[in-house]
């Protein structure tokens, strides 16, 4: 329950399938291979069926791998619709499924050739035929109320002078010129060219049919990349043409619109008129034609909302809230949907206890709701639920084979930091463990560092395909390891004020928090104090840098697409200015960078340390581990460094993705030893 407000909740009853009896087996790396996530889910205007994507990891092709399938709402066996499609999966699957307004239809971004385009097809089955047909692909659209037309968004095409000049060889990018950014575009459903709708300048970020048809309301940006989310505004424009009208335009964040039912009010996510990253992002309700001041509706619980939907009577809305969950204590890791009333006063929590929610969507009549729920041991399914009376039922059972392997227990953990603040976590301990016996415990330090932890197979990672984790977490249970998942200030789970809490410190007191969390484990009898390991990417991985500087602690450590030299970061990554707002620019805070950057304590280290990246890694470039590296070697510590191909900041190929979790068990049993790792290793390859 949140601190900040009671929340009334309903009781929902689940229906669930009966687990099978089985003789339940440890898990392995390739067991974790094999599974299954939905990517999307979407219920028929009528509330009679669903249609979802499943994808699989796919050694043959080395990528996610979607299929689209419709259940009925009843219940019943899933129909497959989709076999040689490909749905558009670059870098993972990412399917934008919708229905057309009278239902006929099922649409989805597929791959015509090589391009990405918008697929339609009947959902009784049949061959998908593409409604677009643009140069550089379609990835987001919508369809219009009246079915006849869709909006979506697109670039330029390459003016003809540079397409000649890629051809020959001669292209030279000029930097900050010549720029394509994202236009919101029209065309009709039987054909024709496509009419843009937005200025050129513009980044847009996202849009939604008015009610009547006849306008759009969408997120812009003026600036390009990964910055534009964060400094962007909400406009209106007509399908006629036209000049857009500014509805909200203030510092911060300002998208994501939808129209009320009515069309007289836009919802939209904002931080307030706070510029920057280091913020809420909460619900925000405008008169649609812009008069008057904007206003919060979840902003005294400081949420960070990237899922919302209206109520189909316009009285209240539906929301997920993605980084600050249901509420802090054991319920940070929880992810529920709750439904505000338009005054902001009454909310209702639909989906109470261990679970985490994706992917609403609403039947036109509001009876019903279909989302994808994670229970804390499973993939995820598809759900159905009767907003009447809560009751829900699970339609769905994707990894069916989940049953016969023996899973981790995963449960919430707390302890008091150096301060006296309560710290909180996830401690997954393998199957069959009982209290009393030492375990090697390995600390996984999550990213961000406006990060955190959920239930699931793979907690920092329920919200995509799984397997894009390096830590192979369930199969290092099974070889003997616990694993602590702490969540310590700078994170989610402690309000706005935990996320300024390492303005200009980090390293400082999350640090403390985290090792605070190992010394309960020790205290506890859980941890065996001579087994400690300590595993992490992106900010995960400065964590694990800093830390293996601070302490002799522990045994082994890996990190992945880690930092270790602030300046440079801020210089060479996409999101440098992300540095910038926690420290300030390098040649004004220099000394503040340099005494936070693991690089500068390098000298410290004596554990044993796994360095590994991506090639492609634009948020973190590889000149941070190079450096690292380098540094190590000449100081004759023992590191080891891999580099994947083709890797970004996560790596997204099947194959990579299992060299990369099989890398991981095998450092963390050469060096840790854990207690049951003659009969689980044996099977682990």
């Amino acid at each position: 329950m949140s601190s900040k407000g009671k929340v009334k909740g309903w009781l929902v009853a689940v229906v669930l399938i009966a687990p099978a009896s089985v003789q339940a087996g440890p898990v392995t790396v390739d067991d974790l291979m094999r599974l299954s996530t939905i990517s999307d889910v979407r219920l028929s205007p009528d509330g009679k069926q669903i249609a979802y994507v499943v994808s699989t990891p796919s050694f043959e092709t080395a990528a996610h791998e979607a299929a689209l399938f419709r259940v009925p709402a009843t219940g019943g066996a899933p129909v497959r619709l989709t076999y040689g499609t490909r749905i558009f999966n670059k870098p993972l699957p990412s399917p934008w499924l919708r229905w057309s307004p009278d239902g006929s239809l099922i649409s989805f971004v597929a791959f015509v050739g090589t391009v990405p385009q918008v697929m339609a097809m009947a959902p009784t089955g049949g061959e998908p035929r593409a409604i677009t047909a643009i140069d550089g692909g379609v990835t987001r659209y919508e369809w219009s109320p009246d079915g006849q037309q869709i909006a979506f968004l697109a670039s330029d095409p390459v003016p003809p002078d540079d397409a000649l000049r890629m051809k020959n060889k001669s292209y030279v990018e000029h930097v900050d010129h010549g720029e394509r950014p994202p236009r919101l575009w029209l065309q009709s459903i039987a054909g024709g060219a496509a009419r843009a709708l937005t200025p050129a300048v513009q980044t847009i970020l996202d849009f939604h049919w008015a009610p009547d048809g006849r306008s759009l309301a969408y997120g812009a940006s003026e600036q390009l990349g990964f910055q534009a989310p964060y400094s962007s505004s909400v406009y209106t424009v007509s399908v006629g043409g036209g000049q857009p009208r500014s509805i909200v335009h203030r510092p911060g964040t300002n998208r994501m619109p939808q129209y009320s039912p009515d069309g007289r009010s836009i919802a939209f996510i904002s931080t307030g008129g706070r510029p920057g990253m280091i913020d809420a992002i909460d619900l925000y309700v405008v008169a649609a034609d812009g008069r008057g001041a904007p206003r919060g509706l979840t902003t005294a619980r400081e949420l960070w909302i990237n899922s919302f939907a209206w109520a189909p009577d316009g009285r209240a809305l539906y929301y997920i809230s993605d980084e600050q969950t249901n509420g802090t204590g054991e319920h940070m890791f929880e992810q529920g949907i709750f439904r505000v009333s338009l005054d902001g006063e009454h909310f209702q929590l639909l989906t109470p206890g261990r679970v985490v929610n994706y992917s609403l969507s609403l039947s036109a009549d509001g009876k019903t709701m279909a989302y994808r729920s994670v229970e804390s041991r499973t993939m995820g399914d598809v759900f159905l639920m009767n907003l009447a009376d809560g009751h829900a039922r699970r339609l769905t059972d994707t990894n069916p084979q989940l049953r016969e392997l023996r899973l981790g227990d995963l449960a919430p953990v707390s302890w008091k930091s150096f301060d006296g603040k309560t710290i909180w976590g996830l401690l997954l301990t393998p199957p069959g463990y009982s209290r009393g016996q030492r375990l090697a415990l390995v600390v996984y330090c999550h990213g961000g560092p406006i990060g955190g932890y959920t239930y699931g197979i793979f907690p920092q990672f329920a919200h995509i395909p799984g397997q894009v984790d390096p830590y192979p977490v369930e199969a290092m249970a099974a070889a003997g390891m616990a694993i602590l998942f702490p969540m310590p200030r700078g994170g989610s789970g402690y309000g706005v004020e935990g996320f300024r809490a390492i303005v200009n410190s980090w390293g400082e007191d999350d640090y403390k928090d985290i090792m605070a969390g190992v010394d309960a484990m020790v205290a506890q009898g859980i941890a065996d104090a001579d087994r400690l390991g300590v595993m992490g990417a992106s900010y995960g991985g400065y964590m694990t840098n800093w830390i293996v500087t601070q302490t002799p602690r522990f045994k082994a450590a890996s990190t992945a697409a880690s930092v270790s030299d602030l300046a440079n970061l801020y210089y060479f990554s996409e999101g440098g200015d992300f540095v910038a707002e926690y420290f300030g620019y390098p040649w004004e805070s220099a000394a503040s960078l340099v005494a936070h950057s693991p690089i500068t304590h390098v000298r410290n280290i004596t554990t044993p340390l796994l360095i590994q990246h991506g090639e492609n890694d634009n948020r973190v470039p590889l000149s941070q581990a190079r450096e690292l590296y380098k540094a190590m070697k000449t100081l004759h510590k023992t590191v080891e460094f891999d580099i994947y191909p083709r890797g970004g900041h996560v790596n997204f190929e099947p194959p990579l993705e299992r060299e990369y979790m099989l890398r991981n068990l095998d450092w963390f049993v050469r060096w840790l030893k854990p207690t049951v790792v003659s009969d689980s290793r044996k099977a682990q390859r």
